[in-house]
């Protein structure tokens, strides 16, 4: 007995595979179409740190300490200098005790080209303790320092408040110091109460460094709704809402040495090119199940879609990629997103109409739909994209399964015949 496969069923053989290189092929144009999506986002990026060199770069505040100037005499060679003492000025720092940080945020957008950048206004306030030790009861100096990133977004400082005195802040290389005195009869274990506070501009994100010996807590509030905690260190609470957010961060002196930077980052949500690119990643997905569509089209009206066919049909998909980006640069990405599906829809569902010739054209059209609809729920379910896709895709394959577990019995397809 000889199993004899007929022509149909070679044919359609060959139809399956030749798709399945044509798939394969569009993996090149969907690779060039996220290169243009990596590349705007380039782009913008260059525009942002255009505007942030000229406004104020992302800002990191660091801790202030005491840098005291201790003038010591250290014996020496008699025969270098027949004195036998020498005095060198040593510098010691001390690092606070306590410091408290409280950062009350304005945002705003800057307009440079097509892009929009997020740059914000803050109320700053930085309070805390500091200890005398013995070298700075003794120092010739004391200065009270902090650093800043960008020093452009420095303005409106107040006074140093210092153990109940004022002193004036100067600024030095790229740090701001204050010449200091400590209080009348103060001695070394005492603790100095400090404040200071000043506006502060930057450029997206906003950071605040701990203390290295001491106790360090942050509070940051604001009415932009869309923050990202990050740094080494989350917040112990927060509370994100429609009209703002509050986070509080609190590093105790046991640990604070092996803790970063701890801030927030101010996110656009209205930015296209990450969304552009989580889609994307969704292309060859979507390409194979209207490619899979069209097959079971074909089977079922006996109307052949070439492989040319199918390469045309691969690059409108693809090219969908490009019209959202395109459009997404001037309007909102939901929007621009509706705009490029309708479009490649459109064109899609009157080219299938023109190679079937019956009304399954529209079937395969509103398909194509149907995916871009569920790819857009699936870019909107930022946490569970994962889930939901996989699970989407399992009664997708469930249904082509259910559907084509009959395919070997049409006679169409193949013929089994004994041979004497």
């Amino acid at each position: 007995m000889e199993i004899k496969v007929n022509s149909n069923a070679k044919r359609t053989a060959i139809k399956v595979g030749l798709v399945a290189v044509v798939s394969l092929l569009l993996l090149i144009p969907l690779a060039m179409i996220k290169g243009i999506i990596e590349d705007r986002e380039q782009t913008k990026d260059a525009v942002t740190e255009e505007v942030a060199n000229s406004y104020a770069k992302p800002q990191t505040v660091s801790a202030p300490y005491l840098k005291s100037y201790v003038v010591e005499e250290k014996t020496v060679d008699e025969k270098i200098d027949t004195s036998g003492k020498q005095k060198d000025v040593e510098t010691y720092v001390t690092d606070c005790s306590q410091v408290d940080y409280k950062a009350d945020v304005e945002i705003d957008k800057l307009h440079r080209s097509i892009y929009d950048v997020i740059v914000y206004n803050s109320k700053v306030k930085i309070c805390g303790k500091l200890p005398i030790t013995e070298k700075s009861v003794i120092a010739r100096d004391n200065e009270f320092r902090f650093k800043l990133t960008d020093i452009k977004g420095f303005s409106n400082p107040s006074q140093l408040t210092f153990g109940g005195q004022s002193f004036e802040l100067r600024r030095q290389s790229e740090e701001f110091v204050a010449n200091v005195v400590f209080p009348k009869g103060a001695k070394a274990g005492d603790v100095i109460e400090f404040a200071i506070t000043f506006d502060l501009k930057g450029t997206e994100s906003l950071f605040f460094h701990p203390s290295g010996d001491g106790n360090t807590t942050l509070a940051i509030s604001s009415s932009y709704p869309h923050p990202s905690f990050q740094g080494a260190l989350l917040p112990n609470h927060r509370e994100v809402k429609e009209d703002g957010f509050n986070a509080t961060w609190s590093v105790s002196s046991f640990n604070s040495s092996s803790y970063d930077d701890m801030g927030v980052k101010f996110v656009d949500p209205a930015n296209p090119y990450q969304q552009s690119m989580r889609s994307a990643k969704y292309g060859m997905l979507i390409i194979i199940l209207v490619f899979v569509a069209g097959l079971f089209v074909e089977f079922l009206t006996r109307k052949e879609i070439n492989p040319i066919q199918y390469a045309v049909i691969g690059l409108s998909l693809v090219l969908f990629y490009s019209l959202l980006v395109a459009f997404s640069e001037f309007i909102t990405f939901g929007v621009a997103y509706i705009i490029a599906a309708l479009m490649t829809t459109g064109a899609l569902m009157f080219y299938f109409r023109a190679i079937l010739k019956n009304r399954s054209a529209y079937v395969l059209g509103g398909f194509v739909a149907v995916v871009y609809a569920l790819n857009y729920m699936l870019l909107q379910m930022e946490t569970y994209a994962l889930l939901a896709g996989s699970v989407v895709l399992f009664l997708l394959l469930c249904i082509v399964m259910y559907l084509t577990a009959n395919i070997n019995n049409n006679k169409d397809l193949t013929k089994i015949s004994k041979i004497q």
